[in-house]
């Protein structure tokens, strides 16, 4: 029937390949969206990193906490930790394609930077401070595998 919805849906249908060429092809558009949001996601997650290890820092000094002493330390830790979670979940939950690949990219560097740490500055903090940022990192490394394998919104929300 020339005038319904079917007929309608089938034209649709046949103009998409034309306008997908028209305006430059579906297809290169994708691949050029996967390559900006891969590069994108460790960058924003390195500024997040930053931002919220930061944010610990400001918030210890508006709570008048002392800037030295265990309590500081722990708070440090602590702050530093959630910064590098939420890094790896931004990698882990924002990679269009090989999510775990990336999250493991995002968890090794983040390893070598707390082995470096220990390694060139451990002297200067109590052997606690060093442990438990070592320790975090099996921890860490297990929420980006599991951040990684979950279906992204996209996946469940088709469009």
């Amino acid at each position: 029937m020339p005038g319904s919805h079917r007929s309608r849906t089938r034209e649709a249908a046949a103009c998409a390949p034309a306008i997908d060429a028209a305006i430059g092809g579906g297809e290169a558009m994708t691949a050029l969206r996967l390559v900006l949001i891969s590069l994108l996601a460790p960058i924003l997650a390195a500024v997040a990193f930053l931002a919220l290890n930061w944010s610990g820092g400001e918030l210890a000094a508006r709570l008048h906490l002392p800037p030295g002493g265990t309590a500081r330390l722990a708070w440090d830790l602590a702050w530093t930790i959630a910064a590098a979670a939420l890094a790896l979940w931004i990698v882990a939950r924002w990679a269009p394609v090989a999510a775990r690949a990336q999250a493991a990219l995002a968890w090794l560097a983040l390893a070598a930077m707390a082995v470096w740490a220990v390694a060139n500055l451990g002297g200067e903090f109590p052997l606690w401070f060093d442990a438990g940022l070592l320790l975090a990192l099996p921890a860490l490394g297990w929420l980006g595998w599991r951040w990684s394998g979950s279906p992204r919104f996209d996946e469940t929300h088709p469009t």
